[in-house]
C-alpha cells in the first residue's frame, strides 16, 4: 500500500484513504485544522442539553426528544428518538449505543446529529440497563449478553420505524454506532439491512473479501492508531478488504488517540480530533443521505 503522508503533530489528523469501486480515488488527510478555515467546526464537548453553535445571524435548531418503543422479533424495544422541529421529512439514522447502554451522552450526540437535520433513533439494546462508567465489568457483562442477530434484527426495526414515521417507504436512512455499537452498525450493513450509508467509530471489523462482499452501501470507519482492543492491523486488513472487494469506502486512522477517542465523558477523549471525526461524517452523510424528493403536485 501506498506510504501514507506523515500526519501533523499538533493536530493528530487522520491518515485517510477513499475506496470507490475497487479504484483508490485519492489519499488525502483530513486535519481539523483545515477545516476550521473553511467552517468552524462543531463543539464536541457540548452542555447535555445543548445543540451545536449555530451560524452567525441564525437560530440555534430546535431538537425534539421523546423515548418510544417499537416491535423488533417479537419483543418490545424502547428507544430514544430525537428530530429537528419543523425539519419536514428528513433522512433517518440508526444510532447504536456502546457498552456502557442508552446513556446520558449517547443521547446528546443523537441530539447533535438531529440538529443537523436527521430524524435519529438510538434502539436500547439492554432492555433498561445502564452501566455507569464505575462499572467497566457491568459494562462487559451487558455485551457479551448481547447476541448479533438480535441486535441486528432491532437495528433493521429501527429502520423500519423511521419509515413508518415519516410516511416514506423508500426514506433514505443510515446508521452510525460507536465501540460496541460499530460493530453492530457494520454488522446490519453486512447483513441485509435496508440501509443507504454506514458510520462505524472503532468497531470491531471484518478483514477479509469474502466476509465484507455482501456491503450495499458506503462505509465510513473512524479509528484510533493507539486502540488496544482494535488494533490497526486489522483496520487495514479491512481496509484492503474493502478495496478488494470494490465497495465505497472511506478509513480513518487517528494517529496519537486510542479508543474511544470521540466520547467526551471518558478519559480518551481527544476534542480536536473528536471534531474532525465529526466533521467528517457530516460530510459523508450530506454526501450519502439526500432527502426524498416531494412529490409533484398536479396543476
Amino acid at each position: 500500500m501506498t506510504a501514507r503522508p506523515a500526519a501533523r503533530p499538533a493536530a493528530r489528523v487522520a491518515a485517510s484513504v477513499t475506496l470507490v469501486v475497487g479504484a483508490v480515488i485519492g489519499l488525502a488527510v483530513a486535519g481539523s485544522a483545515a477545516r476550521a478555515a473553511a467552517s468552524p467546526p462543531p463543539v464536541a464537548n457540548a452542555a447535555p442539553a445543548a445543540n451545536p453553535a449555530p451560524a452567525a445571524g441564525r437560530p440555534a435548531p430546535r431538537v425534539a426528544s421523546e423515548m418510544t418503543s417499537f416491535e423488533a422479533g417479537g419483543e418490545k424495544v424502547g428507544a430514544y428518538l430525537a428530530v429537528q422541529s419543523g425539519a419536514g421529512v428528513r433522512p433517518g439514522m440508526v444510532m447504536i449505543h456502546e457498552w456502557w447502554g442508552l446513556n446520558g451522552q449517547i443521547k446528546r450526540v443523537a441530539d447533535r446529529l438531529a440538529a443537523l437535520g436527521y430524524a435519529v433513533i438510538v434502539p436500547d439494546l439492554y432492555r433498561g440497563k445502564v452501566a455507569d462508567y464505575k462499572e467497566p465489568d457491568l459494562a462487559h457483562e451487558l455485551m457479551r449478553g448481547l447476541n448479533e442477530d438480535r441486535s441486528v434484527g432491532i437495528a433493521k426495526g429501527a429502520a423500519a420505524l423511521l419509515r413508518a414515521r415519516a410516511g416514506a417507504p423508500a426514506l433514505p436512512v443510515g446508521i452510525i454506532g460507536f465501540c460496541m455499537g460499530g460493530r453492530i452498525a457494520l454488522a446490519t450493513a453486512l447483513k441485509g439491512g435496508d440501509v443507504q450509508a454506514v458510520v462505524m467509530f472503532y468497531g470491531s471489523v471484518e478483514t477479509t473479501k469474502e466476509a465484507v462482499a455482501p456491503l450495499g452501501c458506503p462505509l465510513l470507519g473512524l479509528f484510533g492508531k493507539d486502540d488496544r482492543g482494535i488494533p490497526e492491523e486489522d483496520v487495514r486488513k479491512f481496509e484492503a478488504a474493502l478495496k478488494a472487494a470494490g465497495k465505497t469506502a472511506t478509513i480513518h486512522i487517528y494517529p496519537g488517540v486510542g479508543h474511544a477517542f470521540f466520547n467526551d465523558e471518558r478519559p480518551g477523549f481527544e476534542k480536536d480530533v473528536g471534531q474532525d471525526a465529526w466533521a467528517n461524517v457530516k460530510d459523508f452523510l450530506a454526501a450519502h443521505l439526500q432527502p426524498p424528493a416531494a412529490p409533484v403536485r398536479p396543476r
